[in-house]
């Protein structure tokens, strides 16, 4: 091992440390510190050799700040970063940015900041998605420096500055995963402690090549303390003509799912469905919709325990008869539960109220699995029944919904947007089939004043600044969710007021309509499957 790979620790002024992996081919060096993890061996040699706080603390040197495939192989399988998307997944995503790079070129991205609810008590944490997507990193206070360069082995070099193991930080905020793991781990050619970011990053800007960075809050975000940090470097150094934005450029690589990235959104979407499933049993007169929505949380962490079929690989070190993922999910988004007339508002997220017979609950959830969301609208009868008034509204929409995702296909050559003028025709169509006469500009305005569609990935609103007008193309993810909101307002049939009714279903692109996938076709959705459902 000695003779193939070695780590070189430089120790700087102030204590600072740097982590660096390489491996020697005659006089050559390269990077390989995840040879020397490979075994106990190599990983005793390098806890030896690093004498970081990480070796000098017996509880938070066996813990990293997420899961990996060392410490959680039940998520992580071998060769994964994150759960499942490979190392050389990620290698790749950086190569493809590099390459939409000028020579030279300097990218930096940011981790998102913590939020605190109040002193001392902060909110669940929640990665950057440009960050996650380029590193998997899952800690905040991180930056990654992407660096284009001929020479370098990758075509790039990735600088990654994070949080160090600190064991009396740790015993109150919990683990990290420190130097050595951005290395050995996440593909980082060299790592930095967070606290060494300013006075390095103006060399890591030299030279008149561009800086691709979001130094901007834009969508609501709040950028980190590093992002700050690099703004006065640029003012100072007069660079900051030379800055480009970057989320553009990763954003579009976001947008075209891998094999990978499909197959968890597929799983998102199963266990969205289990969730809706298991809302639906709980719906009753005089639940609250609070209910629903913790039911829903709860059914979407069961939905990831399953039994072990095959006996035959129960270990001493998986001893247990079940396999449990559920850590791998959470909700998406704060979801909407509205019983009866909150559904005429698009995104009622109270969810305190009790629920009627006879009306219906308009449910807007979704599960996280692994980062990657589902987005998925049903509605139901709070009684198990439909109305025949509810029943008339709610084929209108469904049909209207099933029809668009038919468009879903890149032979088709629809742009979303030329998909939800579809729907709003579609729709006045299926209305004056039920005797609902409305004017289109009573649709796009009241009735149904939201778009049919967006993105779907990392975000429930995915790649926000990609435009609509794209035509699609396989490997993208979309929702498909026509609406109609019925006011309390004379214009409209009475029989119809107070009534809102939204489906949505997340739809990978396929080439042509037979390779269309509903990722979300789990969850009950037809009339009949729906009161089916609900009478068990």
């Amino acid at each position: 091992m000695a003779n193939r790979a070695a780590v070189f620790v430089h120790r700087l002024s102030g204590h600072s440390l740097s982590v660096r992996r390489l491996s020697i081919y005659g006089s050559r060096l390269t990077l390989h510190a995840r040879r020397l993890h490979a075994s106990s061996a190599g990983r005793s040699f390098l806890s030896t050799l690093l004498q970081t706080a990480k070796t000098k603390n017996p509880i938070t040197a066996q813990w990293n700040g997420q899961p990996t495939h060392e410490t959680h192989p039940e998520l992580v399988a071998q060769g994964e970063t994150t759960p499942g998307i490979l190392q050389s997944e990620y290698d790749q995503r950086r190569r493809n940015i590099v390459d939409s790079l000028p020579d030279g070129g300097t990218a930096f991205l940011f981790s998102a900041p913590m939020h605190f609810v109040s002193p001392h008590v902060f909110h669940e944490f929640r990665q950057d998605s440009d960050f996650y997507y380029m590193t998997g990193w899952n800690e905040p206070e991180s930056v990654a420096v992407l660096q284009k360069s001929a020479t370098a082995r990758r075509g790039y070099t990735l600088t990654m500055f994070v949080r160090a193991k600190e064991p009396e930080k740790e015993l109150w905020e919990g683990p990290r995963s420190g130097l050595e793991t951005a290395v050995a781990a996440f593909g980082a050619d060299e790592a930095w402690p967070i606290r060494d970011f300013a006075k390095r990053a103006a060399k890591l800007i030299g030279g008149a090549h561009p800086v691709y960075a979001d130094l901007d809050g834009e969508h609501g975000l709040v950028r980190s303390e590093q992002c700050g940090e690099l703004r006065q470097i640029l003012q100072r150094s007069n660079a900051g003509a030379r800055v480009r934005r970057l989320t553009p450029i990763v954003q579009r690589a976001r947008l075209i799912k891998s094999t990978a990235e499909l197959q968890l959104m597929r799983e998102a979407g199963r266990v969205s469905g289990a969730a809706f499933a298991a809302a639906m049993r709980a719906c009753g007169p005089g639940v609250s919709e609070s209910t629903l929505q913790s039911t829903f949380a709860h059914a979407s962490k069961m939905a990831l325990l399953a039994p072990i079929t095959d006996r035959s690989i129960l270990t001493t070190d998986h001893p247990a008869p079940i396999t449990d993922r559920s850590a791998l999910t959470r909700p998406a988004y704060v979801p909407v539960f509205a019983g009866g007339e909150h559904a005429l508002c698009m995104h009622y997220v109270l969810n305190n109220a009790p629920l009627r017979a006879g009306d219906l609950v308009l449910a807007d959830a979704g599960a996280e699995v692994a980062a990657y969301a589902a987005d998925v609208t049903r509605t139901f009868p709070v009684s198990g029944r439909f109305s025949e008034q509810q029943r008339d509204l709610y084929c209108a929409v469904l049909s209207v919904q099933e029809q668009m995702v038919r468009l879903c296909h890149a032979d088709a050559g629809y742009p979303l947007n030329e998909i939800h003028r579809c729907s709003t025709h579609a729709l006045a169509t299926e209305l004056r089939q039920i005797g609902f006469h409305a004017a289109e500009r009573d649709i796009e305005r009241q009735l149904y004043p939201h778009h049919v569609a967006h993105y779907l990935g990392l975000d429930v609103h995915d790649t926000i600044d990609m435009s609509r007008a794209l035509p699609l193309r396989p490997g993208m993810v979309v929702t498909i969710e026509p609406g109609l909101y019925v006011p309390y307002d004379d214009r409209f049939p009475k029989a119809f007021q107070g009534i809102g009714v939204r489906i949505e279903d997340d739809i990978a692109v396929g080439q042509t309509e037979a390779d269309i996938e509903n990722l979300s076709a789990s969850a009950p959705k037809s009339p009949a499957d729906i009161e089916a459902c609900m009478a068990r």
